[in-house]
């Protein structure tokens, strides 16, 4: 007999060690970065999940108000501790409701109610029923954070929450088709033989996903981290070339190089905490305005490029026109004064001057230069190999009509 092989205590006691264990490693996960504020409630997942089956495993001795209705009631609570952990996990609204909910409905009913406590089988269903919910809303949950986060673990995390789920809840029609006998304090039958089994596995593999997603999470930060420039917030100049260069290969399009205009006066007139403020003010600016597979980044200094994927040199150079109107019309106040700001913007499209990155970035700078030269705040297109400066000076001065369908909702 399955139920003879598989026993029911001893199970519970390696339960409780490697929930312990893990608990333990959960502390430490989050005393060490206080960022992963799910580890806290996965903590205390494990500790409430290592008292309950303590308690699990005490049943033969006696004592049903604690090793059952007791055990239970924390079997529930740190389910609905593992839903919270997986809510804040995905930044979302934990509800303490919810979290005391089962717990409470087991409670009440195994006190008030004599057909929970005396009767193993409608225990088997109320338990079945409170841990199926929230196994499957941690399923859901973590399926839904796809869209937001890609982390390896997660597709497979989901998967093995619902269909926990499924598993579990099929103990319902087990205990009314088959009703499980009790032995030694808790239910003696193959059948919940074989699903203690799979909630000791799963209780494992549950552990196991948590810390890996933590650890996940963490390589995210990092990388993320490691992309972006510090004081704006966009793209820094590595991951933009890195992302440049994925486009250019056979593909179309713009790049714009942006310097503010004198910024080394407002560093030196208003400090360099001003400074500061300008280039995060600009860059959000900026950032407002892009369009969908746009590219932005702070080159370095007060210097910024964009990409534009599809845009030949007419459309860039409308776009990068309302760009320097949008820049020039907003103001920077740093402690009671107003700062003023401009661009000037150089192009070189890739029709014109091909893919390698390196050339298109010199022809880009050097319409930046020349805009510069021809008095700043201008937009500058790169002339092409035999074009004079004085003919493409002339052709930026001339009125640009923004593309069609820019929407001044920047």
């Amino acid at each position: 007999m399955i139920a003879d092989v598989i026993d029911i205590s001893t199970l519970m006691i390696c339960t409780f060690l490697s929930t312990m264990v893990v608990g333990i490693f959960m502390l430490q996960v989050w005393f060490t970065d206080r960022r992963h504020a799910a580890a806290g409630y996965w903590c205390l997942t494990m500790w409430v999940g290592s008292l309950a089956t303590s308690l699990y495993a005490l049943r033969p001795i006696g004592f049903p108000m604690l090793t059952v209705g007791l055990g239970n009631g924390l079997a529930m609570l740190a389910y609905a501790l593992m839903w919270a952990g997986f809510r804040v996990f995905d930044r979302r609204p934990v509800y303490r409701l919810v979290v005391l909910a089962g717990p409470l409905v087991w409670s009440l009913a195994y006190l008030f109610v004599p057909q929970v406590a005396g009767d193993v089988n409608n225990r088997i269903i109320l338990s079945s029923l409170i841990i199926t919910a929230y196994s499957i809303w941690m399923g859901v949950d973590i399926w839904r954070g796809r869209g937001g986060e890609t982390l390896p673990t997660r597709t497979m995390s989901a998967i093995f929450f619902l269909s926990h789920g499924v598993i579990y809840s099929l103990r319902i029609p087990m205990a009314v088709l088959s009703p499980a006998g009790l032995g030694n304090g808790t239910a003696h039958s193959p059948w919940f033989a074989v699903f203690s089994l799979e909630l000791f596995a799963h209780t494992i593999l549950a552990a196991i996903a948590m810390l890996v997603l933590i650890k996940e999470r963490g390589e995210a930060l990092y990388r993320q981290a490691s992309r972006t420039d510090a004081l704006t917030g966009i793209a820094n100049r590595g991951s933009f070339l890195e992302d440049v260069r994925t486009h250019l290969p056979g593909g179309a399009g713009t790049l714009m190089v942006f310097d503010l205009d004198r910024f080394k006066a407002i560093n030196d007139t208003h400090g360099h905490g001003a400074g500061d403020a300008v280039l995060k003010r600009f860059s959000a600016r900026i950032s407002s305005w892009l369009e969908e597979g746009m590219l932005f980044c702070r080159f370095g200094g007060e210097e910024f490029a964009l990409f534009a994927p599809g845009h030949d040199m007419e459309r860039a150079e409308a776009f990068a026109e309302v760009l320097r109107r949008e820049v020039a019309a907003m103001s920077v106040v740093c402690e009671g004064r107003e700062i003023g700001v401009s661009v000037s913007i150089g192009l070189a499209d890739v029709a014109t001057f091909g893919a390698d990155f390196d050339h298109l970035h010199s022809a880009a700078d050097s319409a930046l230069y020349a805009a510069k030269e021809a008095g700043r705040n201008r937009v500058m297109r790169a002339a092409p190999a035999g074009a004079g400066l004085a003919d493409v000076a002339r052709r930026m001065r001339e009125p640009v009509t923004p593309a069609s369908g820019l929407a001044a909702s920047g």
